[in-house]
């Protein structure tokens, strides 16, 4: 009976797994991760009214995932154009397409007791 029991969560754990890969979107490029990024925080609303018009990216690369500094663009929208303060940056995952922010303010309405972690989001 214990054989029968731990096979059974060996198949819906491996299950489990399978759909999770099936359900990943891998992000092949810079252009699809700024793209799934610009979404978010339009759909987040992190910029208010003006979207994403008045923000910068700044994008690096390792083996695993895209980093995203998002930056306001004090050239473009008032401000001292000589300075480009740091708003809040994203991670994206290259195999599974997953976000992850670490703004405050999302942070703060999730009702989480923010500690500069990256927390997921859609």
């Amino acid at each position: 009976m214990r054989k029968i029991f731990n096979k059974k969560i060996g198949i819906l754990v491996f299950s489990l797994v399978c759909a999770g890969f099936l359900n990943a979107k891998p992000v092949r490029s810079e252009d699809e991760a700024l793209r799934l990024v610009q979404n978010s925080i339009i759909k987040h609303r992190f910029g208010g009214n003006q979207g994403t018009k008045c923000m910068r990216f700044y994008v690096d690369e390792t083996a695993e995932e895209f980093e995203i500094d998002v930056r306001s663009n004090n050239a473009k929208c008032g401000g001292d154009p000589s300075v480009e303060p740091r708003l809040f940056s994203y991670t994206v995952n290259k195999i599974t397409g997953e976000l992850a922010t670490d703004n405050f303010s999302y942070a703060e309405d999730q009702g989480i007791d923010w500690e500069g972690d990256f927390l997921p989001i859609d």
